[in-house]
Formats: structure tokens, sequence, C-alpha cells
């Protein structure tokens, strides 16, 4: 690991051992009130959610959620602040340890188990009132709930599946409207990829392993870490994902520079790759660049179908002084009005069932809003986040021939283990 990485590790780590100092009980009281005709601001982070090129429609996304809110609290202004998606787990920590930072900002479920046990996040379960909760899908509610109590509402839903090459396929002898659903029958697809001189798929090891190994450990039946807190990732159904992977790269069904590439979709566009691990945003890609020629396939199947899809969510901050009516901020930014807006621009699944219409004449996001009933949000667990640089390098070490599959899930547990026991 370089040092860089390892200092902002390290400054991680301080910045969540100061902010311990804030329990949840000092996060859930207080908070201001809900009166109508109190003046405020109230300051909400987000971020680049779509390419440059629809930046300007983004920010009509939310000002449109500044404007409804404003029509039931017109004294009070909603300013949105863009913040990058780089380094943001940091800004925002170190914008909580300084008693800074914004009422209302954006996080993924593994962020908020983190953020939630340090006790610097206000549980909502008695701030909303009604906000049709029976409208939202059951796993996006469990997305935003940690030890039982709720610490975000749902705004989109990512699930990761497979956009197949239909002119690759044809000539593998494959067909768009039978396409594999299971690891056996992608396996033998793929070998025959290779030996036409194609990928078989990418794999982008320089990302999370929330997309690069924890859906094959879910699909073979295993688990990271279990619901009771119990280390899993190197128990004999997990492993398999391992395995799985060492297989693709010792085979050379995925390229060279899987090891460590963030960015495998222009080789899919040029016609070098049979299928495409991706999500809606990558769909989006595709239609901009005019690629036609592609079918949606299913997550994969081992023991069980299963993807990773996170579940985005808004959350209101320990630090804010409004923390009741910024809750009633987060309720209308969900709704099924703000909800249809932003999905529609962003290309995500809305979590309001309410919401699904919008795709009703996309073919395309249909069938993935379909998959988003297989799609896990991560390990929701205080050390997820701060692990992942260690199980990543796992499975590096393990791709490069350094370390068998079972080592490298041996070490990846024993990281988590030493993690938990700090």
């Amino acid at each position: 690991m370089s040092w860089r990485k390892s200092g902002v590790i390290v400054l991680l780590c301080f910045l969540l051992f100061a902010l311990t100092a804030c329990s949840n009980d000092e996060a859930a009281s207080g908070g201001g009130s809900t009166d109508k005709k109190q003046k405020t601001t109230l300051t909400v982070w987000i971020h680049p959610y779509v390419s440059d090129e629809l930046k300007n429609k983004q920010n009509e996304v939310f000002k449109g959620m500044g404007e409804r809110f404003k029509k039931e609290y017109p004294n009070v202004t909603v300013k949105f602040e863009e913040i990058p998606w780089a380094n943001r787990e940091q800004k925002i920590l170190t914008a909580m340890a300084a008693k800074q930072g914004p009422d209302v900002f954006y996080l993924i479920p593994d962020m908020m188990a983190q953020f939630a046990d340090k006790g610097v996040l206000a549980p909502l379960d008695d701030q909303l009132g009604d906000y049709n909760k029976e409208d939202f899908d059951q796993t996006s509610m469990e997305a935003v709930t940690y030890k039982d109590k709720m610490y975000g509402l749902p705004v989109l839903k990512e699930v990761q599946t497979y956009f197949y090459n239909t002119k690759i396929l044809k000539e593998l002898g494959g067909e768009p409207n039978h396409l594999p659903k299971t690891w056996d029958e992608f396996n033998a697809l793929a070998e025959k990829a290779v030996k036409k001189g194609y990928y078989a798929r990418n794999y982008e090891g320089g990302n999370t392993p929330n997309a690069t190994l924890y859906p094959y450990v879910w699909q073979a039946g295993g688990e990271v870490i279990t619901k009771d807190g119990k280390v899993a990732i190197n128990k004999p159904d997990a492993v398999k994902g391992f395995e799985l992977i060492n297989h693709w790269y010792q085979k050379k069904m995925i390229p060279k520079d899987s090891i460590n590439t963030v960015d495998h979709l222009p080789l899919f566009l040029e016609g070098k790759m049979l299928a495409y691990w991706g999500t809606g945003a990558s769909l989006a890609t595709m239609k901009e660049k005019n690629f036609k020629d592609y079918a949606i396939g299913s997550p994969l199947k081992e023991a069980k179908t299963a993807t990773f899809g996170t579940t985005g969510m808004f959350v209101v901050s320990g630090n804010s002084e409004n923390k009741k009516l910024s809750a009633q901020l987060v309720k209308s930014m969900t709704s099924t009005e703000s909800l249809e807006a932003f999905n529609t621009l962003t290309k995500y699944v809305p979590p309001r069932k309410s919401a699904a219409s919008i795709y009703d004449g996309d073919k395309d996001m249909k069938i993935l809003t379909e998959y988003a009933q297989y799609a896990k949000p991560g390990v929701i667990h205080p050390v997820s986040r701060s692990v992942m640089p260690q199980i990543q390098a796992k499975l590096q070490e393990m791709m490069q021939g350094k370390k068998t599959p079972q080592q490298a899930a041996d070490a990846a547990a024993k990281a988590i283990q030493e993690e938990m026991d700090k």
C-alpha cells in the first residue's frame, strides 16, 4: 500500500476517533422545530450524479426539489453545494469533526453504518411523520437501517449486471434471447470468446470489492460478514468467489490490467469484449456513443442469483442545528415527484414503487428495474469501508500469483477481524 493511501486511512481513523465524542443521543437531541414560519437556510451536499453534459439538467432537478420544499416552508432557503466523489468520505468526516458541514448529505449503506456507529447522524425514525413507508421497496428500507434505527431515506437504487455485445455473441454461437444465467453457462461462452481473440468480460480491479468481489461471494451462497457480525469471507462458499475471479484472470478471460484498472468500457465499445459488467450509467454512455449492438443479461447464479447495487440515501447530520426541519427536507427530496425527476435524469432505479412508471416506455431500464430485486447494497457494518483497501490488496496478490484464492480469503478475513478488534 502506498504512503499516500496509508496517510488517508490514518487520517480517516483519527477523524472517526474524534467523532466518537458525539453519541447517538447527542445526534438525535435538539434540532430546532418544524415551525413553518421559521426563517433559516439548510445546506445540502450533493455529488455529480451525471456527466458534465447533463450538469445543467441536474441543477434543475435539485432546484425543483428546493422549490417544492419552499412551498411548504416559505421562509426556508435550501442551498445545494456539489462536492466531488473523490475523497468525499474524508471531506465529510473532516467537516463533521470540526462541528461544521451540511445539514443534509448523501451516503451509501456501508458509509451510513460507519457514520451511524460513531453517532454522528441523526436517526429519523421519530422525525418524519407520514412518509408513505410502504411505497419504498423492502430492500431499500433495509439499506437505510442500522441497529434497528433508520438514518436516511432512499433516493436511488443501482443494479449491476451484464451487457453483451450481440455481434460477438452471435459469432460465438450464442443467442441474445438465451443469455447465460449461471457461472457454468457464462464460463462456457467465455472460453469460446478467448479462442476467438476476445476478452470474455471486464474486470476493474481498481474499484472497490462491492463491484469486484462481493457479487461472486453472494452468488456462491457466501457472505463477507454475517448479520450477527461474524467474519465469513474465508468460508468455503465465499472462497468460490475468489476462485472464479482467479480462473478468469489465469485463463485470460479478462484483460491483463484487470488487477488495478478502473475503466474497461472503451474495450467493450471497441468490440474487443463479449460482455461488460455495468450499470444504468454504463447504458447511458453506450447510448451517448451510439452503441446499439447490445443485449442485457441477468446477474449470474451459482447457489443463487445476486448482484451489487447500492442504495443512495440522504441523511441528516448530527451537527445540524435544524435536525427536525432537515428531516422534513429529506422527506420532500425523496417524494414520488422528486424521485421521478432525479431518476429519470440519472438512469437509476427509483426506490419508491409509485415512481417506477418513469421507465414504462424504456425497455432497457425496465429490465434493470426488474433485476434490482437481486441487488444487495453492500456490507452494512462499521468496518466495511475501512477494510476495503486490504481486501482489494489481497485480491491483487491472488491475481499476481502471490496467494492462492484460499490464502487471499484468509488474509482478507484476518484484516477484517483485526479492524473489528480495534
